[in-house]
């Protein structure tokens, strides 16, 4: 992958302890025309759900990717989300497994620099307790008349 890499570190690894925590980050990245830059998402849970925000000044190409996913596909990895950014662009994911993952931004097809304002949230909610197995009481179960 081209270009410099950003890395952001959230603090995620303590969102596994809590019921329902957040991880909260900011940049703004300038990207020259023809190049990628991406911004690392260090140790993200199963199961977090990132929202993404990010404005730019002009169009640039977005995509989401896990760092296995990255690592696995030659050529061309198995994006979490794609998209393009006119001028602004938001998106929700919930994270299938625990990785890195890295916010890919790409002004490779374009002619003039981007600057770009990204914002990224992170929440890690708690996984829903299991109900314990239904078992009718024993006086209730059988009913026989007399």
């Amino acid at each position: 992958m081209q270009g410099a890499l950003l890395a952001i570190v959230l603090a995620i690894p303590l969102l596994a302890a809590a019921p329902a925590l957040a991880a909260e980050a900011a940049v703004t990245v300038e990207i020259p025309a023809g190049e990628t830059r991406s911004i690392r998402l260090r140790g993200v849970p199963a199961g977090a759900v990132m929202a993404v925000r990010i404005e730019a000044d002009g169009r640039v190409l977005v995509a989401l990717v896990g760092a296995k996913q990255m690592k696995d596909s030659a050529g061309k990895p198995k994006a979490l989300f794609r998209g393009a950014a006119q001028r602004k662009l938001s998106f929700r994911v919930s994270v299938p497994e625990r990785d890195d993952y890295f916010l890919v931004l790409n002004n490779r097809q374009g002619t003039e620099p981007r600057s770009v304002e990204v914002e990224i949230r992170s929440v890690r909610r708690a996984p829903k307790p299991a109900l314990p197995p239904y078992s009718p009481r024993p006086e209730k179960a059988s009913w026989s008349p007399s």
